[in-house]
């Protein structure tokens, strides 16, 4: 038998605290307890809190959400140890199916950012709509700045944020599952199926010890040899819209991953065409994941992957092919602007990556 409370003050604003009480282990396990009356903690609460990991800061800048999930995002968190604010969700759905207008998106997204508080920035749902936020942040990026470090979580249309913070503040994030799309989501409602292989707590397991994924599938003769730079990418389609614009970074010593979905072969093909052709677009290498739609077949799936390869051989930098990050039921998590190291395998073609800690 279980039981949830939950104290809000609104639904969509603060959760202030959860409790989650198991009997059949006989103990509770909480994100956060409130004080002990007369200023003192009983011997079970100091054990207790002794299991609050921290505070996540749910948010999402791009496309309307379900707030139904939200108390179940909460619980999920609870059960990991960490507590769950929503200050900085409002939803206030616009005709193109942003949660908000772009200025109140982007007043939303800036306070978060300058929040001396925030830790764990995660975002419940990409979409589209954050790259409109640009000139907000780069006016405020000074106010930004003068805040403390925050760990931006999430992935698609987020990727947007994670090219800010990571070239602007030179801030780690993490690339990777929605707070609505991940294992935890799908134990809930079977019919969610995006980034089910995942749990929330990879993300903090990838931030306290580093990643190490085999199978690294090399695509071309210059792939076959130690590659390290700072990753950096994330979604194809918002990367190239920062093409040729006031707000593209160099990519001269970076290692790119990319995805994309709802992207045919022959567009995909196109897009890398034009990145073949770029004047400014040269990584240390390039790391493909998922493009394939979410239940693709082996053909389906080998027609990415030949256009992957055709645009391999026609470049002189390092491809790599690892569909096991993207809008697939694998989502793995990566640590952005931080260094990446890929080692390969000459006799078998495949490679590892690792990418330390976040201290």
């Amino acid at each position: 038998m279980k039981m949830i409370l939950i104290k809000t003050r609104e639904i969509g604003k603060v959760i202030i605290y959860i409790l989650f009480f198991s009997l059949e282990s006989g103990a509770a396990q909480t994100a956060i307890l409130p004080p002990f009356k007369g200023g003192q903690q009983s011997e079970y609460q100091l054990k207790e809190q002794h299991r609050y990991k921290g505070k996540v800061y749910l948010i999402s800048s791009s496309s309307q959400y379900d707030e139904k999930i939200i108390p179940e995002i909460a619980a999920a968190f609870s059960r990991q140890g960490y507590v769950t604010d929503t200050k900085y969700l409002e939803q206030n759905p616009t005709q193109l199916g942003y949660v908000n207008i772009d200025e109140n998106r982007a007043s939303t997204l800036i306070k978060a950012l300058s929040d001396k508080n925030v830790k764990y920035l995660w975002f419940v749902k990409g979409g589209s709509g954050a790259l409109n936020l640009y000139p907000a942040l780069y006016a405020n990026l000074d106010r930004i700045s003068a805040s403390t470090p925050k760990v931006i979580i999430g992935f698609s249309d987020v990727t947007a944020i994670h090219n800010f913070v990571n070239h602007e503040l030179n801030w780690p994030s993490v690339h990777g599952v929605l707070a609505s799309y991940n294992m935890e989501m799908h134990e809930i409602d079977k019919k969610k199926t995006l980034n089910m292989d995942n749990s929330l707590n990879e993300v903090f397991q990838t931030l306290s010890h580093g990643i190490t994924y085999t199978g690294i599938e090399s695509m071309n003769r210059q792939a076959i040899k130690i590659v390290s730079g700072k990753l950096d990418g994330g979604n194809l389609t918002l990367v190239q819209s920062l093409f040729s614009t006031s707000y593209e970074s160099s990519y001269s010593e970076k290692v790119m991953m990319l995805e994309d979905t709802g992207v045919t072969a022959k567009q995909l093909d196109r897009t890398l065409h034009q990145i073949e052709y770029s004047r400014t677009f040269r990584p240390r290498a390039v790391i493909f994941g998922q493009f394939y739609s979410l239940n693709a077949g082996e053909e389906e799936k080998s027609l990415y992957r030949y256009v992957i390869q055709q645009f391999a051989d026609r470049v002189n930098y390092p491809v790599y092919y690892y569909p096991e990050f993207g809008h697939g039921k694998t989502n793995q998590p990566f640590i952005m602007a931080h260094r990446v190291k890929i080692l390969c395998n000459r006799q078998h073609s495949l490679c590892s990556l690792t990418q330390p800690p976040v201290v």
